[in-house]
């Protein structure tokens, strides 16, 4: 094989993140006892992926945006909440008590690992959130270390926690592969830490020549290949 080690993203490249919000969404509004309705999370997504798209630029610590990001979806749905931070640590709670792989990506993991593949994953997403996810899906079955970005102290696209990374597997980074599906973080990230990438892109999103899989099956070729 070309890769002694291959660092996975976790949210929309191994868990479905989409099913995980919802999950947590709907605990926020089960306490707050009002309807739910599913263009909830439609709205929520965009504003979600912009507060934490500024924690990347590292323009606000996660603090912020974990509670700004509910502050602007409830003025956008109109509805009047009081205590923001209570809203944030009930979602969080939310997210955490729950896990959902992507379609095929269980069986991906078990493929790789009964060929003796090396993997460990590497996300932006907030450190207890992530682990108690983790030991949900039991992803110690496949994974050495679940490695985030709060851990480290610098989210992606910085590429410190790549060089984090390096040193917990000992295994060159020249030597190693980053799979993620997101290109301001993954791709910017694994660039700047000079570490190859494969883009998963089930939904053909982006037209980029860059190494690139659209499904499970694609992605295995890829990372097996000599």
């Amino acid at each position: 094989m070309k890769y002694e080690m291959i660092y996975f993203d976790l949210d929309n490249t191994i868990l479905d993140f989409n099913k995980s919000e919802e999950h947590a969404l709907k605990k926020v509004f089960e306490f707050l006892n009002l309807d739910y309705k599913e263009s909830y999370l439609e709205i929520y997504k965009p504003i979600n992926e912009k507060w934490w798209k500024l924690f990347s630029e590292g323009k606000f610590p996660k603090h912020i945006i974990v509670v700004e990001r509910f502050r602007e979806f409830f003025e956008t749905i109109n509805v009047k909440i009081n205590d923001y931070e209570k809203i944030s640590e009930l979602y969080l709670n939310g997210l955490s008590s729950a896990a959902f792989f992507i379609e095929g990506a269980e069986d991906f993991l078990k493929n790789l690992k009964e060929i003796g593949v090396r993997m460990a994953a590497i996300t932006n997403g907030v450190e207890s959130v992530q682990q108690s996810r983790s030991k949900i899906a039991r992803l110690d079955r496949f994974f050495e270390f679940i490695l985030t970005s709060e851990k480290v102290g610098k989210p992606k696209p910085e590429p410190d926690i790549f060089f984090y990374a390096e040193k917990l597997s000992k295994v060159p980074l020249y030597k190693s592969v980053y799979v993620g599906d997101n290109l301001e973080t993954d791709f910017e990230g694994a660039k700047r830490a000079n570490l190859d990438f494969i883009l998963f892109d089930p939904e053909n999103k982006f037209d980029i020549d860059i190494k690139k899989a659209s499904n499970y099956e694609e992605l295995y070729r890829l990372l097996t290949e000599n």
